[in-house]
């Protein structure tokens, strides 16, 4: 091995690595470190390692004015981490490392699942590190560049986790400092978690003269004169990074970073509905709240800038559901509403008697044929999970033995969901309580859209099943959406269990064919039905789709779990999609539902 410097950041290179794949010895001699490389073996690609203390050095994640970050392996932890690393020049300030050290001690102690967690910290050759949790779930300024815009439930849901990390850390005495996109980072699970408190400050420590803490799109005017950061300077800096991912456009954009910094203090952030009109009022309400270039006009707390945050999602996802609150009648029918109250109430009263004597005469009856099972001999005690439970017997059967009950009918939820689209974006990010079906004669693949649902066949016994069908409950994107022609949806089964999760794309999709909006590979899939489906069904209408072939291929299929596919026809002008309810709110919004029925 031999020392090497990776700008101001010395590091091990590996003379020899070896192949991961056919263990082959490759020379890496005057391979720079992560570099790409294939296997002359094997043609495996891989990425040159490198070695950092007891750290192998798999790929840099980025690199910043102070130092870079790396994918690595902890050798001493025994897993992959994200490493920090201090420049050199960096670490010749003592009074530096210090604090840098001592800021590092400060995170670690904190345990918040949206604070990216601190798992060590040390120096090596004057360079000091940190050893931090691994976060590849994607970057929020990333998700913004893709998608240009966010959508308004999915930003507010970022901002309630990175509130509650903020939260945590100034409840320890930390602050920020640099809130913005990059910092925010998600796990593959879509949680976020806020990064890099490299430029926070113990609470109370000021700027050097001529020093700014920030970055000019966000950063508060309070800070900009001097001033410490704080909860409040954080509120600020989150609500011009919430701003700038819903709308596309920062709240204050000059030709210059001078520009950028001195519009804050001449005029208030617009309002975000004149870049975004779709934005609710209340959720642009909150952001120039938070930008308010007053410190006391913005929220005093993170709690109340929680409340309002939550109590806006809540109203969002209510009005997505298609949910409406009723209305308030006027005054003058107060005396009829409250004449059909009492009338309903006796009535009421009058059923829930009625239905108690029912309940209590069925209760009766119960323990009337409990007891004479129990004389008969057809139930008996048996010790089940350490406890007494009585189990029904059939007496013709040798000693008693306990005669099965045949189940008759499954349900089954799909323990996992997924759009895939032709724009081939991976869909982790997107609003998943509603599943959109795209095809259309529009011919353009970006437009399309397929829907992925896997069923667990754990419980089922195959060999008896008679009847198949998959229940759809429709969902129309708007109240206001247009008439459209009667369309068919196809159905298909994948032939293996293929491998796919929730960052599946178009290209990855297993069995999809990327090239047709509505087909899918038939070597990897099946078509079993096809249906024709009204043209503008209601929200809330259960649509179904069944077939003996589904029933047939579900009785010969081996694997634990079942992946079905729907695709939309080609010929019917159907590009604003058709969506079905993805996960389950209510009785009328019910998920995907596979339904068995046995012999």
């Amino acid at each position: 091995m031999s020392n090497e410097r990776a700008g101001d950041i010395l590091i091990e290179r590996f003379d020899v690595v070896a192949c991961a794949k056919c263990s082959q010895p490759i020379d890496t001699k005057s391979v720079a470190p992560f570099s790409l490389q294939r296997c002359p073996a094997c043609n495996t690609e891989f990425r040159v390692p490198a070695r950092f203390a007891n750290f192998i050095l798999l790929e840099q994640l980025g690199k910043g004015g102070m130092g870079s970050v790396y994918k690595a392996y902890d050798q001493t932890l025994n897993r992959t981490i994200a490493l920090k690393v201090m420049q050199q020049s960096i670490g010749q300030d003592r009074a530096f490392v210090q604090q840098f050290l001592q800021e590092a001690r400060a995170l670690a102690a904190i345990n918040n699942p949206h604070i990216v967690q601190i798992y060590s910290y040390g120096e090596e050759n004057g360079q000091p590190y940190i050893v931090m949790e691994l976060v590849d779930g994607g970057r929020l300024d990333h998700i913004q560049e893709k998608h240009q815009v966010l959508d308004e439930v999915f930003v507010l849901e970022t901002a309630l986790q990175i509130i509650q990390g903020l939260q945590s850390a100034n409840a320890a005495g930390m602050t920020h400092g640099d809130i913005k996109p990059s910092n925010i980072l998600f796990d593959r699970a879509g949680n976020a978690k806020v990064a890099d408190f490299g430029l926070a400050r113990f609470k109370g420590e000021k700027p050097k003269p001529g020093e700014v803490w920030g970055t000019p799109y966000y950063v508060a005017p309070e800070v900009v004169r001097g001033a410490a950061p704080n909860a409040s300077s954080d509120i600020y800096s989150l609500g011009g990074t919430l701003y700038h991912v819903l709308t596309g456009e920062p709240p204050f954009n000059g030709e210059t970073v001078t520009d950028t910094v001195l519009l804050r203090f001449k005029e208030p952030a617009p309002n975000p509905q004149e870049f975004k009109p779709s934005v609710s009022p209340k959720t642009a309400a909150i952001l120039l709240r938070m930008l308010d270039m007053d410190p006391f006009a913005r929220y005093p707390t993170y709690e109340s800038l929680l409340k309002d945050v939550s109590d806006t999602l809540a109203q969002l996802r209510e009005a997505r559901s298609g949910k409406k609150k009723p209305t308030a009648k006027r005054n003058v029918v107060a005396p009829i509403v409250i004449g059909i109250v009492l009338l309903a109430l006796i009535g009421g009263l009058s059923f829930l008697g009625y239905h108690v004597f029912k309940v209590t005469q069925a209760e009766k009856q119960e323990k009337a044929n409990r007891e004479r099972l129990i004389a008969e001999g057809r139930l008996k005690p048996k010790l089940v999970n350490g406890q007494i439970r009585y189990v029904r017997v059939d007496p013709e059967a040798p000693d008693g033995a306990t005669a099965a009950v045949p189940v008759k009918e499954w349900t089954l939820t799909p323990v996992l969901d997924l759009v895939v689209s032709g724009d081939d974006a991976a869909p982790d990010f997107k609003d998943q309580t509603v599943l959109p079906l795209r095809a259309g004669n529009g011919g353009k693949l970006e437009d399309a859209s397929k829907i992925y649902l896997r069923f667990s066949l754990a419980n089922v016994d195959r060999a008896r099943v008679q009847q198949a069908a998959l229940r759809l409950t429709s969902r129309k994107p708007s109240a206001t959406k247009p008439k459209a022609p009667p369309y068919k949806i196809n159905l298909w089964a994948l032939k293996t269990s293929a491998p796919w999760d929730e960052r599946t794309t178009w290209a990855t999709a297993p069995g999809n064919d990327p090239t047709n909006l509505g087909g899918m590979q038939t070597d990897a899939a099946a078509l079993l039905a096809t249906m024709d489906m009204p043209g503008n069904p209601e929200t809330g209408d259960p649509l179904v789709i069944s077939g003996d072939a589904l029933a047939t291929f579900i009785r010969n299929y081996t694997g634990a779990a079942i992946t079905l596919v729907l695709t939309g026809d080609t010929g019917t002008d159907h590009r604003s999609g058709w969506r079905f309810t993805a996960s389950e709110d209510s009785e009328r919004f019910r998920p995907p539902t596979l339904i068995l029925k046995a012999k």
